[in-house]
């Protein structure tokens, strides 16, 4: 297949890197990117290619789409970008066109392994035509392949994010009541992670705030989400206060 990727940052070099180790012709755009070695970069978007990833900062998603369909790009265009929920399903019908959400669960700084040896691969598809063309991309990889509707996998990307948060602030609550009591944190947790119901996931931050591109980021869209449905997310709301308050020292 042809793959084009837009953006090719983080998201999109490790997507491209995938697509190359797969055997496909991967084209890359970037206007702040002239070269990568895992994708032949051009100057202009290409009408014609299979699937065209969307690997921009979110802000950017709307404009990237319209320029797709301004410019009659042909093939899939997937969102491989953090979007509010719901975005995929309203540029659908802003733009007329299929619009699959693909999220991406890497780690910055090892995000080619995890792109090769991914947990699962979710699959927000537009419609079972190009769900399946999707899975027929990842299908080589060894992982669970999940295909659902696009504003799940958008709320899924947000929800595994918030979740990750949650135990970060979790252990840093614990850490801060085992200093007052003179008992080492560490040790607490060593014990605990004896029982297989209890994640070792945040017991490496103990008084650290969590931070990054992504956690804090998420965490606000979730926020907003449970806001404009008209929740009132208050758990989700205690844990930004707490990080914030650690990372200014006020805790």
């Amino acid at each position: 297949m042809r793959i084009q990727i837009i953006g090719v940052g983080v998201v999109g070099e490790a997507r491209a890197y995938l697509a190359m180790q797969l055997g496909h012709d991967v084209l890359g755009f970037d206007p702040a990117k002239s070269s990568s070695p895992y994708a032949r970069m051009v100057t202009k978007i290409q009408k014609n290619a299979d699937i065209t990833f969307v690997c921009v900062p979110e802000f950017r998603v709307d404009d990237v789409i319209g320029r797709l369909v301004q410019n009659e790009i042909k093939g899939l265009y997937v969102i491989e970008s953090t979007v509010l929920p719901g975005t995929t399903r309203g540029l659908m019908d802003k733009y007329g066109v299929h619009i699959s959400h693909n999220p991406e669960f890497l780690r910055e700084n090892v995000a080619l392994d995890d792109v090769m040896h991914p947990s699962m691969v979710v699959i927000g598809q537009c419609c079972p035509e190009h769900g399946d063309l999707l899975k027929k991309f990842y299908l080589p990889l060894s992982c669970p392949i999940v295909i659902t509707q696009p504003t799940t996998s958008e709320i899924v990307k947000l929800t595994l994010n918030a979740y990750l948060s949650t135990l970060i602030s979790f252990w840093n609550e614990i850490d801060k009541m085992a200093k007052i009591g003179g008992v080492n944190t560490a040790e607490i947790a060593r014990i605990v992670r004896f029982n297989p119901r209890v994640s070792s996931y945040g017991t490496a931050f103990f008084g650290a705030p969590f931070g990054g591109k992504c956690l804090p980021k998420d965490l606000d869209h979730l926020i907003e989400y449970c806001q404009k449905i008209g929740m009132n997310p208050q758990l989700l709301d205690s844990i930004r206060d707490f990080n914030r308050k650690l990372d200014d020292n006020t805790v």
